[in-house]
């Protein structure tokens, strides 16, 4: 038997080489991600001459953050690209058109109610250990009374599958962790989605009788999810503890378009709200970890198609610090800046067309999204990307 024809949770012990897919962060421009991940499904079912193949069945862990998570948790249960666009088009209007006023400054800008209810409705009462899970799964949450990043996933061998190791030798009844395995999969999702601002904080019963509250994963240093994923694949306490190399690891990084978040004018106009530069520092904050993800990832392994990083550091290619690569990575995105998308994907896009390709919840531009990443997989993704160590 291949190590594609095991299911969870077999494959994720099996021998050989393991493949991993990341999903960035990105509101509504999820569905730049999945018309990539339509183009990079297409691509797999004629290399592999499978023309029923979903990506759970190329792919040993599928990890996200924020939207990602929710692309992440459909892929893995086994759901196709054509799914997942079906899902894009219809939770936009029910999350963010309509509904009661909301009180600015006070009240997060969206009902969470109506994306919790969106959620639960594709996920069910389902949890970690009992989803029906196709192949291996992440999440990544900022869980907020803490201020610590979470990575969940549905490996039986991490420390806190079953809870806290410490209370092992106690009755279950007795022990106050909540064991991984435990929590509702639509919780965390809903979880990793909950993006300040536009939501509120999630509640979870972390401990019995006490719970925690958790925002957005892009919070956290991995709204490019890809980094930690690596480290999931190969840091014993997650218990998954696969092989490094380049025929052994393959990472697939698929982005959502963040353009790059840059305020030329200011420097005309340096009197400005301190609310403005206080945000205006976070988003970028993001943007930065998500290129120095990008950066590390190119610079201890080998990729077949580089991505640019800067003009200082270009893309790396002759950059390895002197070691046996760790992985083969690769990049898949479209960002939202008029040069990228004009030499790349001959688009000229004007900049208000831009800026609101570049929001997190204007759902109109879902099939504009959608139809951006399907011309940015159909440039960019090539068959010989992938090492044939990888085939199934």
């Amino acid at each position: 038997m291949t190590t594609s024809a095991k299911v969870w949770p077999d494959r994720l012990f099996a021998t050989g080489p393991k493949r991993v897919l990341a999903i960035d962060g990105g509101g509504v421009r999820g569905a730049l991600a999945v018309g990539i991940l339509a183009k990079l499904e297409a691509m797999l079912r004629e290399r592999l001459g499978r023309p029923d193949l979903v990506l759970a069945e190329y792919f040993d862990l599928i990890g996200g953050t924020s939207t990602g998570a929710i692309i992440a948790a459909g892929l893995a249960l086994g759901r196709d690209a054509a799914n997942l666009e079906d899902l894009y088009q219809r939770l936009g209007p029910r999350v963010f058109r309509g509904g009661l006023p909301r009180l600015p400054l006070v009240q997060a800008r969206f009902d969470p109610k109506r994306l919790e209810k969106v959620i639960h409705e594709e996920l069910g009462e389902a949890t970690l250990g009992s989803a029906p899970w196709r192949t291996g799964f992440a999440a990544i949450a900022k869980r907020v009374d803490t201020g610590s990043s979470w990575v969940w996933t549905n490996c039986p061998r991490a420390v806190y599958w079953e809870g806290d190791p410490s209370e092992a030798h106690l009755p279950p009844e007795a022990r106050k962790i909540t064991p991984n395995k435990d929590y509702l999969l639509a919780k965390i999702v809903q979880a990793s989605a909950a993006a300040p601002f536009y939501f509120d904080m999630v509640p979870l019963e972390v401990e019995r009788g006490q719970g925690g509250v958790f925002f957005d994963g892009a919070m956290t240093p991995h709204g490019n999810p890809a980094l930690q994923m690596a480290m999931t694949a190969l840091i014993p306490a997650y218990g998954l503890g696969w092989k490094a190399g380049a025929e052994d690891l393959l990472l697939v990084s698929v982005g959502t378009g963040w353009p790059k978040p840059v305020k030329p004018q200011w420097s005309r106009r340096p009197r400005l709200l301190a609310l403005w530069k206080a945000l205006h520092a976070i988003t970028s904050m993001s943007y930065d970890t998500s290129q120095l993800a990008l950066s590390t990832l190119q610079w201890l392994g080998t990729s077949p198609q580089p991505w640019w990083i800067n003009s200082e550091l270009k893309d790396l290619r002759d950059a390895r610090p002197g070691i046996d690569p760790l992985w083969t990575f690769l990049r898949y995105d479209a960002p939202l800046e008029a040069a990228w998308l004009d030499e790349n994907l001959g688009r000229r896009l004007a900049p208000r067309v831009l800026q609101a390709l570049g929001r997190l919840d204007d759902d109109r531009q879902v099939p504009a999204l959608y139809e951006l990443g399907l011309a940015a997989g159909e440039r960019l993704i090539r068959s010989g990307h992938f090492p044939a160590a990888f085939d199934m």
